[in-house]
């Protein structure tokens, strides 16, 4: 009887979080966009757009920054929603399940199993 082999998942991996693996993350990492949350992209793109503004009319940091402190509210509300978030076990912003800091998990490929970049994890 021939034995079948099968692939395991890769829980003991380095590049192993959630069933996705972060191998090409970690390797450039920031170089893929589509693997950062869209919520805080959004965020920072309107965070950007205030400073831009904020420039333009010569105000202070102090001011800019007690103008985006009263806007930023309105930005969350408006920038802030994502169908693929549940609640993370965080008080930390984003607080997603899904989010391993400005990454989102979701975009990120499956883990398939033990490949052959493969590097076990080292305990800390």
């Amino acid at each position: 009887m021939a034995a079948r082999i099968s692939r395991l998942p890769g829980h003991d991996c380095r590049y192993y979080r959630s069933g996705r693996c972060l191998y090409e993350e970690q390797r450039n990492p920031g170089l893929d966009e589509s693997h950062h949350c869209v919520v805080l992209l959004r965020l920072g793109r309107a965070f950007d757009d205030f400073a831009q503004r904020a420039e333009n009319l010569g105000m202070t940091e102090e001011q800019a920054g007690l103008a985006w402190k009263a806007r930023f509210p309105e930005a969350l509300a408006r920038e802030g929603s994502c169908r693929m978030r549940p609640p993370g076990d965080t008080t930390s912003f984003p607080d997603c399940a899904n989010a391993a800091g400005d990454l989102c998990l979701l975009a990120l490929p499956l883990c398939v199993g033990v490949c052959p970049r493969f590097a076990r994890r080292q305990d800390t």
